[in-house]
């Protein structure tokens, strides 16, 4: 039995061993693990392919075992003559791994299974066949469905989509929250339109990023339709949200009148990116002493280590910056480049974004930054949630919770029994 981990076509090779073993499948165990459950931070291609090296140096100690990293991050082991207690510590490797993960806790995701073949080979082929038929199909898809590049005469047939488009269907929030010294409390609600059900939505068959001007012009497009459903956002926020918005958007009577109906006790966060800010500089210092006389903020998006290398963002003097935290962690250079930016420019501003997990979590308050957004704290925020309502025993899941937290409308959020739990502050949930 091979000793090895099969990174490419490993549908094929999984069922092929199985066929292999047929005539001798006495003490031969397939532990399958459901990976692709995971959240993303947990099946990056390196992470999967170090624990499962992890798991083939455990189990070869005991007995012979070859690993198989499916397309879809699933992962088979298939080993031979290994002790109980080995599947056991292999058991234990998941859980210490991706400790933290939602999937560990969600009874409707079969994260961990054991076939003995020899009272269940059938069981455990007719799974690799359908994995394999699985990523046939795909290949298919994504061969038949390639985009093409976006031109002019897609654009304008995209713009009349848009504007018949119900796009409370697309509207998707996150929370970015801050831990203090008294524990945690909510900073803001992200709103935002899912790229990728706008993208099935309007333009199935066109590359939407593949022009920059093209897409710039259908970005501002969307600015005007997210600032044009303002009572739907309005209503659902408690207290404070942010908007991912163009710096040409703040300067019309769209984004003025949006201010002037919010009501009293909102607040607003613009999110600009940096791109837009080098491009239109004045601009964007101008925008930011308006929203500042109104009482409102600004934040630079999705910054990286190296920019605070390059730029020397106390200059702009933002509200906050976003760092976006990398699903591989950091490396030497962007440790080293962090560190300068620790020492130049104050950590109370910074909100580290994409916190998949626990580790990412205490990297951020080890650093000196407080406030955080990711899937992690979608979970923490939909915990509190759930554990205060008084319908908890009849939702499916805390998956379930969170992704009914993340939408304003559509099918999703109506599986709710306590919609209006779901738009109270985390405070207010906190407090049961």
């Amino acid at each position: 039995m091979a000793g090895t981990t099969i990174p490419t076509d490993a549908e094929s090779a999984f069922l092929n061993m199985l066929n292999r073993l047929n005539g001798s499948r006495q003490n031969v165990v397939v532990l399958y693990l459901k990976l692709s459950a995971l959240s993303p931070a947990n099946k990056t291609p390196q992470k999967i392919k170090t624990f499962a090296e992890q798991v083939r140096n455990t189990a070869a100690q005991a007995g012979q075992v070859a690993a198989f990293v499916l397309s879809n991050r699933d992962t088979a082991f298939v080993l031979k003559n290994v002790l109980p207690e080995t599947l056991d510590n292999i058991t234990g490797l998941v859980r210490r791994t991706f400790h933290g993960d939602h999937a560990l806790y969600d009874s409707n995701i079969d994260l961990i299974h054991r076939y003995y073949l020899e009272r269940d080979f059938a069981a455990v082929k007719a799974l690799a066949e359908q994995r394999e038929a699985d990523r046939r199909r795909l290949e298919k898809t994504e061969q038949e469905t390639k985009p093409v590049a976006l031109a002019p005469e897609h654009l304008d047939a995209i713009l009349r989509n848009i504007q018949g488009f119900n796009i409370l269907r697309l509207i998707r929030r996150q929370e970015a929250i801050r831990l203090g010294a008294s524990g945690f409390s909510g900073l803001f609600l992200e709103y935002f339109t899912s790229t990728a059900d706008l993208k099935k939505a309007i333009a199935p068959d066109v590359d939407v990023l593949s022009n920059r001007w093209l897409f710039q012009y259908l970005s501002e497009t969307l600015d005007k339709r997210m600032l044009g459903i303002s009572a739907d956002l309005f209503s659902h926020t408690p207290k404070k949200m942010s908007l991912n918005l163009n710096i040409s958007t703040l300067f019309t009577p769209m984004f003025e009148d949006f201010l002037a109906q919010m009501p009293e006790h909102l607040k607003i966060v613009v999110e600009v990116r940096l791109m837009d800010i080098m491009q239109n500089t004045k601009s964007f210092m101008t925008a930011r002493d308006l929203l500042h006389e109104t009482g409102n903020e600004i934040l630079i998006d999705g910054l990286t280590p190296n920019a605070f290398e390059f730029v020397d963002f106390r200059l702009f003097r933002p509200d906050f910056v976003k760092l976006n935290w990398s699903f591989k962690g950091w490396s030497a250079e962007d440790e080293e480049a962090l560190a300068k930016m620790t020492d130049s420019f104050d950590a109370d501003k910074v909100i580290l974004m994409r916190v998949e997990d626990e580790e990412s979590l205490k990297w951020g308050l080890s650093h000196g930054i407080d406030k955080f957004q990711g899937y992690f704290i979608d979970s923490l925020t939909a915990a509190a949630c759930r554990n205060s309502c008084p319908y908890r025993a009849e939702c499916a899941s805390l998956a379930q919770c969170v992704a009914c937290k993340s939408r304003i409308s559509g099918a999703v959020r109506a599986k709710c029994l306590d919609r209006k739990r779901i738009d109270r502050s985390f405070e207010d949930n906190l407090k049961g």
